[in-house]
């Protein structure tokens, strides 16, 4: 069976002012106990699903980056050793341009890596250095070009907009810069002032301006026009591509495949019987993670399972974040069901909000127009009401 791969690198020089994810600041000692711990997590992952096949490799974080060419040339191999990639599988790694260093790319080109994502963020050095960015515009053009010269070709960057201070200008002229330096695919997310983190105390305390949210609304707006206009399609709400560029392995959720997830936090999900899979979440607590592994157990803190009626409104709350949507006859497939029978009302409701793309009759499709990309959480609304009050998935702790 088919399988994607995430894993899960907790570390990071400094943490961002914005990030809520789970990273933090560690020495050396750390990152190898747990690198020993995340190789000893691949070995019992390699023997719970033993008939794996792996189409997509992702390392994300934290920071792959800032794990040690030798350590990481060491974790990669334990990778090739436990889990059967596809000959063909899209292999992608973040990096910060901070600590993106020709040794680590050897490593990872070496281990397979053939596509790499750039926090790039912005560029203009005083956002980055508002974000707490610890790179400049020009380290992200130089490592871009650093990935080159080891061969990675398939390169992404992120960018970010809605930050307190930037102007519209100022976004737009990020998208041109990065453009320019030749990229495939641009993520571009609009910031989110998440509670606890050091951007939200500092924006309480009148240390910085909230982000402006018409403001917001204006740069993905025209941000959407720019890049569009620069040959990237927007396949998903936050991510453009050059035609055939796409994320395979962010399609994955997107379309509700299956996935692995190693490491602390990491996430997964599995198949289970009569249609429904199963949730799974490790542990955030790196001594719980290091805990559970040296005495022989999978660090799993939950597992949900997610039954038919949940499933199929996970199909389509995630096929209409995508611009292609959910195909009537895949949704049937997937759930024995037609999809303008469970929710003929609600796609009633949308159309008559004019937020769909009209159906092609020879491969009908559910998908949203600009306009109801635009309204995201407004159009799935409707889709949400049909399963109102009917049980949701069982939680069992580990």
């Amino acid at each position: 069976m088919r399988f994607s791969l995430y894993v899960h690198f907790p570390f990071c020089k400094s943490k961002c002012v914005y990030c809520d994810f789970c990273s933090f600041a560690a020495d050396a000692g750390t990152i190898e106990d747990y690198c020993d711990s995340l190789m000893r997590e691949m070995e019992l992952t390699a023997g719970e699903t033993p008939d794996a096949e792996i189409a997509t490799v992702y390392f994300g974080g934290g920071t792959p980056s800032a794990v040690p060419a030798p350590l990481m040339r060491r974790v990669t191999r334990k990778l090739r050793e436990c889990c059967q990639l596809l000959p063909d599988a899209e292999f992608t790694a973040e990096a910060n341009p901070g600590t993106i260093t020709d040794a680590w790319l050897d490593a990872m080109a070496e281990a397979g890596m053939n596509r790499l994502s750039v926090g790039v963020q912005a560029a203009q050095d005083r956002l980055l250095k508002l974000l707490g960015r610890i790179h400049t515009f020009t380290q992200a053009a130089e490592a871009l070009e650093m990935a080159r010269r080891h061969g990675i070709q398939n390169l992404s960057a992120d960018l970010m907009y809605g930050l307190p201070t930037q102007t519209l200008d100022e976004y737009l002229n990020s998208i041109r810069a990065v453009a320019a330096l030749d990229v495939r695919h641009i993520s571009a997310y609009a910031l989110k002032v998440e509670a606890g983190t050091p951007l939200e105390t500092m924006i309480r305390k009148g240390k910085l301006p909230a982000p402006d949210e018409d403001l917001a609304a204006d740069m993905m707006e025209a941000g959407i026009d720019l890049l569009e206009s620069l040959g990237y399609r927007r396949y998903e709400i936050s991510n453009f591509a050059d035609p055939g560029y796409e994320s395979r392995h962010n399609l994955v959720y997107w379309r509700q495949g299956y996935y692995l997830g190693l490491g602390l936090n990491a996430a997964g999900m599995l198949p289970a019987e009569n249609g429904a899979y199963v949730r799974r979440s490790n542990t955030a607590s790196l001594q719980e993670y290091r805990r559970l592994l040296s005495a022989g157990r999978l660090p799993i803190q939950e597992e949900i399972l997610i039954g038919k009626n949940e499933a199929m409104f996970e199909t389509v709350m995630l096929g209409l974040r995508t611009t292609d949507g959910v195909g009537y006859r895949d949704f049937e497939t997937m759930h024995g069901a037609g999809l303008q029978t469970v929710y003929a009302e609600a796609i009633r409701e949308l159309a008559a909000k004019g937020w769909l793309k009209p159906v092609n009759a020879e491969n009908p499709r559910l998908a949203l127009n600009p306009l109801g990309l635009a309204m995201q959480n407004a159009a799935l609304m409707p889709f949400m009401d049909v399963h109102t009050g009917e049980a949701a998935g069982k939680g069992v702790q580990k």
